[in-house]
C-alpha cells in the first residue's frame, strides 16, 4: 500500500479546562493540522510518515513520542533547536477560535531537503496549514511541493487562518504554486472563501481538474462534503450527532479520505485519474463519518475503522 506524508506544522494546543477556583486554566494537547490528519490516516489503516519540522525542546519530544505511538514514522522530519509552536484554544460554542504563538519556531525555520526524499510509488505527500503562512518556512514548503511533484502524488489541505495571515496576497500566490501541482485538493467553505473570494465551489474545482487535478473536495460542516473526479461530481451528506466541539474534524476528514484512497490503490497516477465515482463516495463517505465521530469527542479525537463501520452500520 502505498505511504501517505504530511508535511506541516506540529504544535501544541493549549486547550480550556476546568480550574478548582472557577476561573481559565489550559492543558496541553499535540495538535496542528497536519499532524492531526497523520494520525487520523494511521488510525484509519495507512502507513503514514511525517515531514513537518519538530522542535528538539520538550514539546517537541511530546509531539515525536505522540506520533510513534500512532506507528507514524518520524525518521524524515527535520529536528531543529527553534522553539515548538503554541496555540491557545478558545470554544465558543463549541466552534475553536485559536491564537497562535510562531515566531523563530521550528514550523517556521523548516528548510526541507527535496533532494533527500525518495517516495515509492502512490505516495501522497499533504501540504497545509499555518505551516503555509510565516517565512521563511512557507516559501521553502512550496519549493519542496514543486520539487517532488511528479515523483510523489500531492495533496493540499490549506486550512485557512486569515486572522493570523497579515499578507493575504502572498497567501495566496503561495497556495496556488501548490495548487499548481496538486493531485488532490480539500477546502472548506471558509478555505474558499479565504482563497478565492466569491468563487462557486464547481466553478473552483472545474478549473483546478481542467488544470491537472485528479480530485477535489469541499467541505460544508454538517452539510457533509462534495466531490469532483474528470468523471464528475457526487456529494456525500452529513450526520446530525451531538457536538461538543468541531477541533480537528476536517482534518480528520483529509487523513481518513486520504487513507481510503490508498487502501483501495487509488494514488497511483494512473489509478487517481481514473477514480470512479462509486470510489471517491465510499472514500468521501467514510471520512464524512469519521468527521463526525470526531466531533462527538473533545479535541481532535479521530475514530479507529470499527467505529467508523459500527457508525454507518444501518439501522432496524
Amino acid at each position: 500500500m502505498a505511504k501517505l506524508w504530511f508535511m506541516g506544522e506540529a504544535l501544541i494546543d493549549f486547550v480550556p479546562v476546568p480550574a478548582p477556583d472557577g476561573g481559565p486554566a489550559y492543558a496541553p494537547r499535540c495538535g496542528g493540522s497536519p499532524f492531526n490528519a497523520a494520525k487520523a490516516a494511521a488510525l484509519a489503516g495507512a502507513e503514514v510518515g511525517f515531514l513537518g519540522a519538530l522542535s528538539s525542546d520538550l514539546f517537541g519530544q511530546m509531539l515525536a513520542a505522540d506520533l510513534e505511538r500512532h506507528g507514524i514514522d518520524t525518521r524524515q522530519a527535520p529536528r531543529l533547536e527553534a522553539p515548538t509552536t503554541l496555540a491557545f484554544v478558545d470554544l465558543q460554542s463549541g466552534e475553536p477560535r485559536y491564537a497562535f504563538f510562531n515566531n523563530g519556531t521550528a514550523t517556521r525555520m523548516i528548510a526541507p531537503d527535496a533532494g533527500g526524499f525518495a517516495p515509492g510509488p502512490g505516495d501522497v505527500v499533504d501540504f497545509g496549514s499555518i505551516a503555509l503562512i510565516d517565512l521563511p518556512g512557507a516559501d521553502a514548503i512550496a519549493d519542496f511541493a514543486e520539487a517532488v511533484a511528479g515523483r510523489a502524488v500531492i495533496a493540499i489541505d490549506p486550512n485557512a487562518r486569515p486572522g493570523m495571515t497579515p499578507d493575504r496576497a502572498a497567501w495566496r500566490r503561495r497556495i496556488g504554486r501548490i495548487l499548481a501541482v496538486a493531485d488532490i485538493v480539500r477546502l472548506s467553505d471558509e478555505d474558499l472563501d479565504a482563497l478565492a473570494p466569491g468563487t462557486d465551489p464547481a466553478d473552483f474545482a472545474a478549473d483546478r481538474i481542467d488544470r491537472g487535478a485528479s480530485l477535489v473536495v469541499v467541505t460544508h460542516g454538517a452539510a457533509g462534503a462534495e466531490a469532483w473526479t474528470r468523471a464528475g461530481h457526487v456529494r456525500v451528506p452529513g450526520h446530525s450527532v451531538a457536538v461538543v466541539d468541531t477541533v480537528g474534524a476536517g482534518d480528520t476528514l483529509m487523513g481518513s479520505l486520504l487513507a481510503q484512497l490508498a487502501a483501495g490503490g487509488h494514488t497511483g497516477p494512473k489509478a487517481l485519474g481514473r477514480l470512479s465515482a462509486e470510489a471517491v463516495t465510499q472514500a468521501l463517505t467514510r471520512a464524512v463519518a469519521a468527521a463526525a465521530l470526531n466531533c462527538m469527542a473533545s479535541g481532535c479525537a479521530p475514530p479507529t475503522p470499527d467505529a467508523v463501520a459500527a457508525f454507518l452500520a444501518p439501522t432496524d
